[in-house]
């Protein structure tokens, strides 16, 4: 075990989830005369899904009684194209396997439900070496909050001053930030207009993240 910790984001950081994620919103909202562009998906990023569809409710009326309907259709929706079209980050494997060879302890700290986070982890090829779990449906609050950080830092058993967290959207860096964590934000498609303020650094990809990176962060103030 190592004295300082790695805390993974899931969709959008480790695996390409979110595209995945947006066909699937848009096959199910299709049948209400719905389409989502990149930038109406952009700004459900970092939210769980049962919020995302209670703010499209909000927005358009004849959604709201249905919500609970539509939502199970897009887990159905989901589930059935990550078997085709999930793939991971770049640099995302890479950087997991070089940690693990360096017996650094990791965990994943997700807004998604456990099934979907171990069901991702497996298709990639990560979840023997990512088995410790911080999965929204076992917390009270999802992100912004903090709770699955909280979480996963108390599963790895080390403080979360001596914790960094990889994130891709702002609504995950104000969470693990919250927690304690130093974040390093890794922005894609949908989050580029995030806003990273509040990340301790910002890059373009996990490629470009290295262990005496993560090491001179945990040094600094």
């Amino acid at each position: 075990m190592s004295h300082f910790g790695v805390v993974f984001d899931l969709d959008g950081l480790l695996v390409d989830s979110e595209r995945v994620q947006a066909m699937a919103f848009n096959a199910v909202l299709a049948p209400y005369g719905i389409e989502l562009s990149d930038d109406d998906f952009a700004m459900f990023v970092g939210y769980s899904t049962a919020q995302n569809f209670n703010d499209l409710a909000g927005r358009h009326s004849k959604l709201a009684p249905h919500v609970q309907e539509i939502l199970a259709a897009k887990d159905r929706a989901y589930a059935e194209l990550v078997e085709t079209h999930m793939k991971p980050m770049p640099g995302a494997v890479e950087l997991v396997r070089m940690l693990h060879a360096s017996q650094v302890s990791m965990a994943v700290a997700s807004s998604s439900y456990r099934v979907d986070v171990e069901a991702c982890l497996c298709l990639v090829g990560l979840s023997n070496l990512l088995p410790t779990l911080s999965p929204g449906d076992e917390v009270a609050r999802t992100k912004p909050a903090p709770d699955v950080y909280l979480r996963a830092v108390q599963l790895l058993g080390i403080p979360a001053a001596s914790c960094v967290a990889l994130e891709d959207a702002e609504a995950g860096v104000r969470a693990a930030k919250t927690a304690g964590l130093k974040c390093i934000a890794v922005p894609n498609r949908y989050t580029l207009r995030h806003d990273f303020s509040a990340a301790d650094l910002v890059l373009e990809s996990l490629e470009a993240l290295t262990l005496p990176a993560i090491l001179a962060l945990l040094q600094t103030n």
